[in-house]
This record gives C-alpha cells, sequence and structure tokens, in this order.
C-alpha cells in the first residue's frame, strides 16, 4: 500500500466496501439518534443563534436548520447544526481522536445529504468511513496533540468531516485526497476556548470545513500531497518538533491504538465503530468530570450518603482529565460544565447531573457554592488508561469509603442500554417538540438504513 499516508486513507475511503455488519450499522445510527437528540435540545443556545443569524446573511439554501425553520447553503448548515450539536456538551466523545466525532460528522454528512436530496442509507456509510480517517489520523498524533492544547473535535474533526463528505459525494481517489489536504488548511481550534461560547462553535467549524473541502475538492480544487505527514505538515506541526521521540515513548504502550505514527497498513481493520465505539454521555458536561461522577454517584448510592454527613472528596484522576476542568468557581453554565467542584458537588446534593443543572439561577444556589471547597482534586501524571479515576469520599465520622472507576458509563466497556439511549432522547426532545413529534422522528431513526429521503427525517426535526 502507498506509504503516504494521504494517498493511502484517500484510497480506502473512495474504494472501501460498504458491506458494514450489523454492529457497525446499530452504532451508527445511534449516534445519529444521540446527536439529533443534543441539537434540539442545544437549538435555543446563544451561540447557535450567533450561528443561525449570522449564517442568513451568509448564504440562504436548500438546507434544514435543526430545531428552526430556516434554510441555508450546505456549509452554512453544517456550522448551525454541529454548533447546536455540541452546544450542551452532552455530545458523545471518540477516545482515538480524542474528539467529539458525532457532532461534526452528523451536521456535515447531513447538511450535504439534504443539499443532493440522498436517502438515509447513505448516511451511514459516510460516517462510518469518516469515522474511521478521523480515527486513524488522530491515533497519528495523539495523546500529545490534545494534552498539548489543540481541540481535536475542531483540528482533526474536520478532517474525519472531509473524508464522510467526500465518501457522501463518491469523489474518486484523487478527489479525495484533495478534499482531506485541504481540510488541513480549514482546522483549528484549541482548548484554551473551553467554557466559552467559541468551543461549541468549534465544532460547527469543524463540520463546515468539512463539507466546504469536499465541495472544493469536487470542483476540481488541488491540495498538497504532503500536508498529513510532511516536515510542515499536520502531524509535525500539531504535535511538534519532538514529535518522533514522544512517537517512541509510546512504543508498547498507546492506548485506543495512540501510536503516533501514521498506519497505512489495514486501513479499515478493525473498524473503528466496532473496535472502539462512541462513548455516549450520561451527563451534560465536558466528559473529563464523567468518571469522578460515576465514581461519585455510585458511593454515594451504596452507603446512602448525604452532603451533611461527607467532609470532603478527594479525587485523583489523570493529569490531562484535571487540566479540562479549569473552573474551581464558575460563572456562568458553560464553565459550569467544565468545573470537576461544581458537578461533583451537585451529584453530592442531588444523586444527578442533569441539563437543569446548568441553568443560570440553578447554578448560583447557594447550597450548592457551599459544598465546592469540598472537593479536592490530585493530578496524576499517567494516560488514562495507566490510572482509572479515583473517588474518595471522607466522612465527618472519621469513615472512608473508595472506588475507581477506569471506563464511564457510556463508553464500550459500559454503554448504555437501547432504552437508556431513547429515554436520553426523550429527555432532549420532547420538551421541545412534544410527544407526537419526538415519537414520529424516533421512528424515522429507527428506519435509518432504509430508502426514507434525508430532508424528510429532517422536517420532523424542525
Amino acid at each position: 500500500m502507498n506509504c503516504n499516508p494521504l494517498t493511502s486513507y484517500a484510497d480506502w475511503v473512495s474504494t472501501v466496501e460498504s458491506t458494514w455488519s450489523s454492529t457497525a450499522i446499530q452504532r451508527t445510527i445511534n449516534a445519529y439518534i444521540d446527536t439529533l437528540a443534543v441539537s434540539i435540545a442545544g437549538r435555543d443556545d446563544p451561540p447557535v443563534g450567533i450561528a443561525l443569524q449570522l449564517g442568513e446573511r451568509w448564504g440562504a439554501g436548500n438546507c434544514r436548520i435543526i430545531g428552526h425553520s430556516q434554510q441555508l447553503s450546505a456549509p452554512m448548515a453544517a456550522l448551525v447544526n454541529g454548533t447546536a450539536a455540541h452546544a450542551l456538551d452532552f455530545d458523545d466523545n471518540f477516545d482515538p481522536a480524542k474528539a467529539h466525532a458525532s457532532a461534526v460528522l452528523v451536521p456535515a454528512i447531513l447538511a450535504l445529504a439534504d443539499e443532493r436530496d440522498l436517502e438515509t442509507s447513505r448516511l451511514i456509510d459516510a460516517f462510518i468511513v469518516g469515522l474511521q480517517i478521523l480515527g486513524k489520523v488522530g491515533q497519528s498524533v495523539n495523546p500529545f496533540h490534545r494534552s498539548r492544547g489543540w481541540h481535536a473535535t475542531a483540528t482533526l474533526g474536520t478532517i474525519g468531516a472531509a473524508a464522510a463528505c467526500a465518501r457522501l459525494l463518491q469523489l474518486n481517489a484523487t478527489q479525495t485526497a484533495h478534499a482531506i489536504s485541504l481540510s488541513t488548511s480549514l482546522c483549528g481550534g484549541m482548548m484554551s476556548q473551553f467554557g466559552t461560547m467559541t468551543k461549541p462553535l468549534h465544532a460547527g467549524l469543524a463540520a463546515s470545513g468539512g463539507v466546504q473541502a469536499a465541495c472544493f475538492a469536487e470542483q476540481g480544487l488541488t491540495a498538497g500531497a504532503d500536508t498529513l505527514h510532511g516536515s510542515k505538515g499536520l502531524r509535525q506541526l500539531m504535535v511538534g518538533p519532538d514529535v518522533e521521540s514522544l512517537a517512541e515513548q509510546m512504543r508498547g504502550k498507546a492506548e485506543h491504538g495512540q501510536t503516533m505514527q501514521f498506519n497505512t497498513d489495514n486501513i479499515g481493520a478493525p473498524v473503528h465503530i466496532e473496535e472502539h465505539g462512541l462513548k455516549v454521555k450520561r451527563y451534560p458536561n465536558c466528559g473529563s468530570v464523567h468518571r469522578a461522577l460515576d465514581g461519585l454517584l455510585e458511593l454515594r448510592q451504596q452507603y446512602d450518603l448525604t452532603p451533611d454527613t461527607v467532609d470532603h472528596v478527594l479525587v485523583r484522576a489523570p493529569a490531562a482529565h484535571l487540566a479540562n476542568l479549569m473552573y474551581t468557581q464558575p460563572e456562568n453554565p458553560m464553565q459550569a460544565k467544565f468545573s470537576l467542584e461544581y458537578n461533583l458537588a451537585v451529584g453530592l446534593l442531588r444523586g444527578q447531573v442533569t441539563l437543569a443543572d446548568f441553568e443560570p439561577d440553578v447554578i448560583a444556589q447557594p447550597e450548592t457554592w457551599q459544598l465546592l471547597d469540598n472537593i479536592r482534586k490530585q493530578p496524576v501524571d499517567r494516560l488514562e488508561s495507566e490510572f482509572p479515576t479515583e473517588v474518595h469520599i471522607h466522612l465527618n465520622n472519621g469513615q472512608h469509603h473508595q472506588t475507581s472507576i477506569a471506563m464511564p458509563i457510556g463508553s464500550l466497556a459500559n454503554p448504555l442500554s437501547q432504552e437508556q439511549l431513547w429515554q436520553k432522547y426523550n429527555g432532549c426532545v420532547q420538551p421541545l417538540l412534544g410527544g407526537q413529534k419526538a415519537a414520529d422522528l424516533q421512528q424515522a431513526l429507527e428506519q435509518l438504513n432504509t430508502r426514507q429521503s434525508v430532508r424528510s427525517l429532517l422536517d420532523l426535526t424542525r
């Protein structure tokens, strides 16, 4: 196989047979269920409104906007819908890329499929292929790409979206290579934006960038051949000049397949949607808090704990996780989603963390703030696969309870059931669309792998 990763990946994207397993198909359908649900719930978030307002000025078209009546061009629809998908931080995570995969792939694929009036079965194939490339590129630069401050949803997500859109448009290998290459010129985003309105916009920009890259390539725009692996390519620039020594450090202990090297052998094996799956979120907040929150709620229920019986909670977790949770005293809903202290205080107080806990008046409640100082943390300089998150609860009477969580609820090791996924869907969708329309959309999503119209599907979200 060609050792240039760009052309190797493009060859695979354009030629692989769409003979996916029932597991791959069902997990992909679930990704669409989850993403549309959280997009509908996020439709009124301020960044979505701003993106929609500007999208109307920048590009009218025939593509539907989830939760709204307007129609925009494909790039603008992907921008708005991608922002909505990530607005509540309730969308899934994908470990090989350290990115929010579906919040980028689903809006990009839907926008182009809507524009071209395609059938819903085409959505599944494009997602599986795009996720594969997103994972392959992610494994070549992570974990250090993300630990050094790049927001992989914005950077690597754009590349995965370009591959997915190239597959959907049935571009040939040369066009697909140009699409993937061009996408590296449209990707960017730093973790310094966490807790701000720009973070959800990252997903929208990545989705829009993927659409644009594929459409430019379809029209004949060309791009460089060394943009992934060259001396001035993505791997070198978005990891750092010490990339080779870092790759050597990962030899023999790669987590989530992250070897820090481009793998051009067996590009489609294993299929990432099967091997790694997607981490569907149980809570609407940063995924870095989920292991700690799972552990806290487990101990709370097991020992019937209440805030007045607890002296303090200590969380020992990989430093990379705690680095994402930078707001010890959050001032708004966006910051609260990236606060270990706030989320564990809410979990201890209420026994759950829901969308309602991120309303401005709820965040300011004094009973929660009184618990913030009781949540303590200790970073551990280990990879997340090497060190499970430890939760230690110290009681006022001197007793101590602890647990360790290696994988959160919603991960492949501890997945949500289909019933739990639909419960999440209904909690997101019914309050905004009503019971009947939510039921109609559910029926359409259950039949995603059929020849129904993408436009008809999206009409049910509006």
